[in-house]
């Protein structure tokens, strides 16, 4: 079920946990893995959270590492959690292999910094808009299967809602333009734009048309996720042809990502920017 489901932030940090335990105690992988009769391969599953946390492996895992009982002792407390299935277990049988990887950090993160080159990201979106996206996209996907991702999103909307995480994005002026779905569509989508950027957590950028190249200029849709643990590094999530996504959390790799939105944020206007009145009835 977990491979299916993709991991929680805390299953993820429950891995990390013992991944440290492991390199602290000075012990190499096949070392584990014979001392406790198991794989190579399951032990890195284990520590990268690519599958179920089994009580007694953790529990012999934390022995051999002669791991300090009194945090060994929470570490297996927070085992029943870190098996739980995340909010988005429902909806797994629609979700791509990257986003059930990704969502749980997104679903726990504490900043979220979006762009995309030619339409409102997606946690700005309305059903409407999100379900004209998934018809072009998903053209040959029954009608039932695309109604689902649409009703993922909005579950993904309404988790970000309720945290009362920050949401920061950079959209081109062109994607306000491009009328997706219906002028009805458009007009229901910067309505709820205009309220969206009404609340202090969030802040959209909009580039000009008249704007120069930039850092992000023809750059696929890019997310950075900032999560609120330390064992867990920022993640980027990279668009790609066809609908590829990439999902690092390389160091050099995220930090390489964020000087180019901090780049282009900074060329754009400031938050703020009254969005224009298109698509009149």
């Amino acid at each position: 079920m977990r491979a299916r489901s993709g991991p929680t932030l805390e299953h993820r940090v429950l891995a990390e946990q013992l991944r440290l335990a492991r390199e602290r105690a000075g012990c190499g992988l096949a070392a584990v893995a014979a001392a406790l009769d198991l794989s190579e391969a399951t032990v890195r599953r284990i520590e990268r959270a690519e599958t179920a946390l089994d009580a007694g492996q953790v529990r012999d895992l934390l022995e051999y590492y002669h791991h300090p009982e009194g945090d060994a002792r929470r570490i297996r407390a927070s085992l029943v959690r870190a098996n739980e299935p995340g909010w988005w277990h429902r909806w797994r049988d629609v979700l791509p292999a990257w986003q059930r990887d990704v969502i749980g950090i997104e679903s726990s993160a504490a900043v979220i910094r979006m762009w995309h080159p030619a339409l409102v990201p997606d946690l700005l979106r309305t059903p409407g808009y999100a379900a004209a996206v998934e018809a072009v996209r998903h053209p040959g996907a029954p009608p039932a299967v695309r109604a689902r991702r649409t009703e993922f999103l909005r579950a993904r909307q309404e988790r970000f809602r309720e945290r009362d995480a920050v949401l920061w994005g950079l959209i081109p002026e062109a994607a306000l333009h491009t009328c997706v779905g219906s002028p009805d569509v458009m007009r229901e989508q910067l309505d709820a734009l205009r309220r969206a950027t009404a609340r202090p957590n969030i802040t959209l950028q909009v580039m000009p048309l008249t704007a120069g190249p930039h850092a992000l200029t023809g750059a696929p849709p890019l997310e950075l996720l900032r999560l609120p643990v330390p064992e867990i590094p920022d993640h980027a999530v990279v668009g790609g042809p066809g609908g590829e996504v990439a999902v690092t959390q390389d160091r050099a790799a995220v930090s390489a990502y964020r000087m180019l939105m901090d780049s282009a944020c900074g060329a754009a206007p400031a938050a703020g920017v009254v969005l224009p009145e298109l698509f009149p009835r």
